[in-house]
């Protein structure tokens, strides 16, 4: 932290790298997701991409989900949507009934302030196979989102399908 706020990007980096270096760090999510945050900060998104690869063969596959969801949050806030965007469509790919991820990735475009990427999201997410109380639990999370940030016309929208739902179960 110390580096980083000196804008010091580069000792902060060889101070981690450093530490991965032993065998107690090699393991560590934490670790590996402040260089590769590190590494986008100092304009390098390329060295941090090849981190993200070297991080998913030293940590074991419990620890992926996490430190590939982390890299798409650092590309979100620092480095290009685009590449977070392509993460989380990779792990949604592979993972579609992980609804967690679902919600922190329309979240995420949310506060970046991606409405439309948001409402296809919405869209997407209405098509997935989950219980009822999930799938109402979303309709509701989506019309407080098109309360804030759409019109009459997307609630409306919003409350249909949600009706159409209800009707497809009776």
């Amino acid at each position: 932290d110390v580096y980083a706020s000196d804008n010091n990007f580069e000792g902060a980096c060889q101070l981690l790298e450093r530490a991965l270096k032993k065998a107690q760090y090699k393991k560590s999510k934490k670790i590996w997701s402040a260089i590769q945050k590190l590494r986008l900060q100092a304009g390098d998104p390329t060295a941090a991409k090849k981190l993200l690869i070297r991080s998913m063969q030293s940590l074991g596959k419990h620890k992926h989900i996490w430190i590939i969801k982390n890299y798409a949050f650092a590309e979100f806030d620092i480095g290009s949507p685009d590449r977070a965007r392509n993460l989380f469509e990779e792990l949604l790919a592979d993972l579609p009934k992980r609804l967690d991820l679902w919600h922190l990735y329309v979240d995420r475009e949310i506060k970046s302030g991606n409405i439309q990427q948001a409402r296809s999201l919405f869209e997407r997410m209405t098509t997935l196979k989950m219980s009822t109380k999930m799938m109402s639990s979303l309709f509701k999370k989506w019309l407080v989102f098109e309360r804030e940030n759409g019109d009459e016309e997307s609630c409306q929208a919003v409350m249909q399908k949600a009706t159409e739902y209800r009707n497809s179960l009776l």
